[in-house]
């Protein structure tokens, strides 16, 4: 029950019998209209666009076409109270008061449904969160993640089919040094061997509580020789740092539908089909890339490497799609990635994400428009930085230090509904201060209290 999508539908039905009475010209699939809500100024209930969109297709000036349709709707909307046109075009209606008396008894009954338009029916994926499997959430994918899932609850309320997904970056060195500090922890606990100093490695109390896990899974297992039993460690790693990815989902409110991981899509060849399929559509070729901006010319050194044509989309640079050592770039398993959603047919793919893949954007799109032959939109909403605040300082996160914020924090200390609350008071595409405080004061100056 959606007052704007009725009357949306009502006007149609209207303009059909009023070009049947040869007053005016309606084109084919004519529906691209609106009716909405009038701004503040004008005395009026809803306000729709339909003389300016039909004005050049039937010769007349917006105003005079729209006084035109008038009558018409005043003697078939026995619910009208008045109607004004207003400039450039807009028709303006304004209901009577018995019409608002009823129409308020149709949304107590109608419940919780209320507001909801299930006539559009379209099939969405939102990737969200997607965060690297090498430890628990922090504040800043917090805010993605319920950015995220509220989008979905809103397209899942309008009867849209809805996929949310999650993204598993399971490939590639970080992954290797996620599991090499594992395999460290374990060796500290089982052999008294220090943990060592390499900054690659992540020294966050998870790692230890995934190696006492590990241990206690595999009683029988040999771990002096890393080699041998790395598939295992490697697999028990990554698994038990998803349950824990979960369970930081679970706590705000999150579930994911799908997981989706980057390994098995190089492990089935999806990398090499992907970039195959845009060789053969000629958007794939040798050559060289330019310095990128900021990198000193002597230091750049050119080679030929195969590129994706990303500029014939509007990107800034072609993108290149392998590395020197000739493994598979992030972008290309990205590409792979997403041509595996296009397969899956879904009429909008939206991805969440982070203020750090902001420059990100236009050359993922370009992929989709290749690989779907510009038939499936991708929508990019960026998720801008959460500044923490904690007795009146800066908070600063580190993922490798383990000195950051994890969500299970920020949950305890403020509650799951304050932080879902605080995550949505500013629009997705500004920073957000979070002040451990003030979320828990009751005050005005605490929106969730206020």
């Amino acid at each position: 029950m959606n007052l704007f999508a009725e009357y949306h539908k009502k006007f149609l039905v209207l303009l059909k019998e009023i070009q049947k009475k040869n007053l005016i010209i309606i084109p084919d699939k004519f529906n691209n209209f609106t009716v909405e809500l009038p701004p503040k100024d004008q005395l009026a209930d809803i306000s729709t666009n339909i003389a300016m969109l039909l004005a050049k297709h039937n010769k007349k000036n917006p105003i005079d076409l729209a006084n035109l349709l008038k009558s018409d709707f005043i003697n078939n909307f026995e619910e009208f109270e008045k109607i004004e046109i207003a400039k450039p075009g807009f028709i303006n209606i304004k209901f009577r008061t018995d019409f608002w008396r009823d129409y308020i008894i149709k949304i107590v009954k109608f419940n919780k449904k209320f507001g909801s338009n299930s006539n559009l029916c379209k099939k969405f994926n939102i990737e969200f969160v997607s965060a690297n499997p090498t430890g628990p959430l922090h504040v800043g994918h917090c805010r993605g993640a319920i950015i995220g899932d509220v989008l979905s609850n809103l397209l899942k309320f309008n009867g849209h089919s809805v996929t949310k997904e999650y993204y598993v970056n399971d490939y590639g060195n970080q992954i290797k040094s996620f599991v090499d500090s594992v395999y460290h922890r374990i060796l500290e606990i089982k052999e008294a061997t220090p943990f060592p100093t390499d900054k690659n490695l992540y020294p966050g109390e998870y790692i230890i509580d995934i190696a006492k896990k590990i241990i206690e899974k595999n009683t029988t297992l040999n771990f002096k020789l890393k080699e041998d039993i790395y598939e295992i460690l490697e697999k028990n790693s990554l698994n038990f740092s998803i349950e824990m990815i979960k369970a930081n989902l679970a706590s705000i409110g999150v579930i994911h539908d799908k997981f989706i991981y980057e390994s098995s899509l190089i492990t089935s060849n999806e990398v090499e089909k992907t970039v195959k399929n845009l060789t053969n559509s000629n958007f794939v070729y040798k050559g060289k890339l330019s310095a990128p901006k900021g990198e000193l010319t002597n230091n750049w050194k050119p080679r030929e490497q195969l590129l994706f044509k990303s500029t014939s989309f509007g990107d800034d640079t072609d993108r290149a799609l392998q590395k020197e050592d000739n493994t598979w770039t992030y972008f290309a398993g990205d590409l792979a990635y997403h041509s595996n959603k296009i397969n899956r047919n879904y009429d909008f793919l939206i991805n969440i994400l982070g203020a750090d893949h902001a420059g990100y954007i236009k050359r993922i799109v370009s992929g989709v428009k290749a690989l779907s032959n510009d038939k499936t939109k991708l929508i990019c909403k960026v998720s801008q930085l959460v500044k923490l605040f904690k007795n009146g300082q800066p908070f600063k996160m580190s993922k490798r230090k383990g000195d950051y914020v994890t969500v299970e924090d920020l949950v305890n200390e403020v509650g799951k509904d304050s932080v879902r609350f605080i995550m949505l008071n500013r629009s997705n595409d500004v920073e957000l201060d979070f002040d451990f405080e003030k979320v828990s004061e009751k005050s005005k100056d605490n929106p969730v209290f206020y």
